[in-house]
């Protein structure tokens, strides 16, 4: 057995003597001495997360690398950001924004210093962004005198911001009228104006008890308002209000 060589090629010949002093030697035989097999080194471990965690349309995102490597140090960061395997991108941190709605696939890559490279993906969800109140917010004015029969009401009036669109829905018994729809458009005299008063004549009448009506304004991108008015048997009428929301016809809760 051999010890303490170095990998390398070797030639080795076996000496022998017998007990009279005889020396004799065997062919010499050639060997190659190599190292051990090294242990495989792993690749760097690319991740990355990103901030705000549910950004919307618009919004600036912050990309950030949390790849680790353990026996060389990270030297290249790129990242593909439109998930078409282009990385264009570069730095461990990076910032982006989103112009549609849906879900994005994003891509980081990462290489050390011997070459070795790994790619971490990611898909970010983008949603949109909340609405605001119309500015000014709608102001509904319903009145009326009640009668044994019902309510007739003298007045029906929404004051609007301009662009909004109003529509007036009665519901109920003996409740035949179309609804009636209006936008808020200001006039050559008051063209600077922020809000349109808009009336409703055709409301204004009796109706029986058992009768609803609703007032919807409306205005793209905007959170708008909803006002229910019921008309009830020997009681006063009822007058709720809430908003809507510019993507779902359904009333919802007014933010405090």
């Amino acid at each position: 057995m051999f010890g303490g060589l170095t990998p390398g090629i070797y030639t080795a010949q076996a000496l022998q003597s017998d007990a009279a002093g005889n020396t004799g030697t065997s062919e010499p035989v050639t060997f190659t001495l190599t190292a051990p097999p090294a242990h495989p080194v792993p690749p760097p471990a690319a991740s990355f997360s990103w901030f705000p965690p549910a950004p919307v349309i618009g919004q600036s995102v912050a990309l950030v690398s949390g790849s680790t490597d353990s026996t060389s140090p990270i030297t290249a960061f790129s990242w593909d950001l439109t998930g078409n395997g282009l990385f264009k991108i570069s730095g461990p941190v990076v910032s982006t924004s989103f112009s549609t709605l849906g879900k994005h696939l994003v891509r980081l890559r990462v290489i050390d210093a011997r070459g070795a490279s790994s790619v971490a993906s990611e898909t970010i969800p983008v949603g949109l962004p909340p609405l605001k109140p119309m500015q000014p917010f709608p102001i509904v004015r319903i009145a009326g005198v009640q009668t044994p029969a019902g309510v007739k009401l003298n007045l029906l009036s929404v004051l609007a911001p301009v662009g909004a669109r109003v529509t007036v829905t009665c519901r109920g018994r003996g409740c035949t009228m179309k609804p009636q729809s209006r936008v808020a458009i200001t006039s050559a005299r008051n063209r600077h104006a922020s809000l349109v008063a808009l009336t409703f004549r055709r409301f204004e009448r009796s109706f029986r008890a058992g009768v609803t009506l609703e007032v919807r304004i409306f205005a793209s991108g905007k959170i708008g308002k909803y006002t229910l008015f019921a008309i009830h048997h020997h009681a006063l009428p009822t007058r709720v209000d809430s908003c809507l929301s510019a993507l779902n016809p359904k009333p919802i809760a007014c933010a405090t």
